[in-house]
């Protein structure tokens, strides 16, 4: 997939997770990225380092996605630094997991809030300059939680079925003007807070966590085992680029079959 001179806006890219993985797949794809984050120095260490490596523009936006106004001061930040407004990664995670019987008020909307309204405030900043130029595509970042049922993350996947509605619709009111939008929904990820889980469990409730994740692995995905990062970062650099033209709206589910609708 090319995307030289293409500008991307990454949400979430100042850790080792799937951001990271995002704007290091754009860049080496030829796009010119800003990270965007909550922490500068992190977003500063990340976006040296993909400059280094791939020879793009990088920029660090340092903005918290739940605030209305930060997202869409970073977002102007970014159109500002770049030039334009190509790529939005929709990229926010805030999620307490647990039964939802036991769950507190300030659970609930900490997790709609990360999960789901924070996906609209990110969209919302970068229609602002996607439409006026009549191009761009909005990627959200959602899961095949959202196609699934699962214990102890009803509020998390009852908000991603939210974001690939959201999609859809969003796709349907934007795309006749030039502007698409679609999802890409991980399964089982392995993340480096996963890591200490499955790898080296240090106490009886790490050893349970690890039970569980290799017990949904076994039972719910096909090819048996977790993705990579980068696996799901595939996926949206097609979907970024014009390999992708003649769709729109779709949630493509990166989840090694874990869903098969």
């Amino acid at each position: 997939m090319d995307l030289s001179g293409k500008k991307a806006f990454v949400t979430g890219a100042g850790g080792d997770g799937l951001g990271h993985a995002i704007a290091n797949r754009l860049a080496g794809s030829g796009a010119d990225i800003a990270l965007v984050g909550r922490t500068r120095e992190p977003l500063e260490r990340r976006a040296a380092e993909i400059a280094q490596r791939w020879g793009v523009n990088t920029y660090p936006v340092q903005a918290d996605m739940s605030k209305w106004d930060q997202i869409h001061r970073g977002v102007a930040e970014a159109h500002d630094k770049l030039g334009r407004l190509d790529i939005m990664i929709n990229n926010p995670v805030m999620v307490a997991a647990g039964p939802f019987e036991k769950q507190t008020k300030e659970q609930i909307d900490l997790t709609v809030l990360g999960s789901l309204t924070m996906m609209m405030y990110g969209a919302h900043a970068a229609l602002e300059y996607l439409l006026p130029q009549g191009s761009g595509v909005i990627i959200n970042i959602g899961s095949v939680g959202g196609r699934v049922q699962q214990r102890g993350l009803t509020v998390y996947n009852a908000c991603k079925s939210g974001v690939i509605g959201f999609t859809r619709n969003l796709a349907h009111e934007v795309a006749p003007r030039g502007v698409n939008v679609f999802c890409v929904a991980p399964g089982i990820m392995i993340k480096e807070q996963m890591k200490q889980y499955l790898f080296d469990p240090q106490d009886d409730q790490q050893r349970a966590g690890r039970g569980a994740i290799i017990e949904s692995i076994t039972h719910q995905v096909q090819l048996g085992r977790a993705s990579l990062p980068e696996e799901a970062a595939n996926m949206v650099a097609f979907l970024a680029s014009e390999a992708a033209s003649y769709m729109c709206g779709q949630t493509i589910d990166v989840a090694g079959g874990q869903w098969m609708g």
